[in-house]
């Protein structure tokens, strides 16, 4: 496999891992009152991901958010852009 290849499926591999990451927190979250959950799963991220993570995740998902779960496309929104590292 080329260089490029392994970056490609690198990069596919980690934003996977963040979906697969949010819909964790995104689960344990869905038991709070709707209108808590979203804000709270966003907080969550915010809070204790690094910019790097959330700008991979936000740059993933922002056009293909029916890849994610309701809660999490209603957490979207609400998670702050990342800086790098």
């Amino acid at each position: 496999m080329t260089e490029a290849g392994l970056t490609t499926d690198h990069h596919a591999e980690n934003v996977e891992k963040l979906r697969r990451m949010a819909g964790q927190i995104a689960d344990f979250f869905k038991a709070y009152p709707e209108a808590e959950a979203a804000a709270s799963v966003a907080d969550h991220i915010n809070q204790f991901w690094t910019g790097r993570m959330r700008g991979d995740f936000l740059a993933a998902f922002v056009n293909r958010p029916e890849d994610l779960t309701p809660l999490l496309r209603q957490a979207l929104p609400k998670i702050r852009p990342g800086r790098g590292g």
